[in-house]
């Protein structure tokens, strides 16, 4: 398995702030059955400010960030048991 580290991909690590960190996304790329994927690594907003549109500012970002790349696919991990991450991903096009 290939992936890239942040040296190697500076732009695919975010942390969104508002005086102190509330958001983050980590994104990079894999080989996923002998093809280049981008994988998000981690999606993450701090619970207080969930609902707030953050997340939505991440997916734009992470679609945005992949399509500049030529990566038309990409995927991600998440609890079967966490259904609002679940709901979100599915309300953003997501399988």
């Amino acid at each position: 398995m290939v992936t890239t580290t942040v040296s190697q991909n500076p732009k695919g690590f975010i942390v969104l702030e508002n005086e102190e960190p509330i958001g983050q996304l980590e994104l990079t790329f894999k080989e996923y059955e002998g093809r280049e994927i981008g994988y998000i690594n981690l999606y993450y907003s701090i619970p207080e400010k969930r609902g707030m549109g953050l997340g939505s500012l991440l997916h734009d970002y992470a679609i945005n960030f992949f399509k500049a790349s030529c990566v038309s696919e990409y995927h991600l991990r998440a609890s079967p048991s966490n259904d609002h991450a679940i709901a979100f991903y599915r309300k953003n096009g997501m399988k």
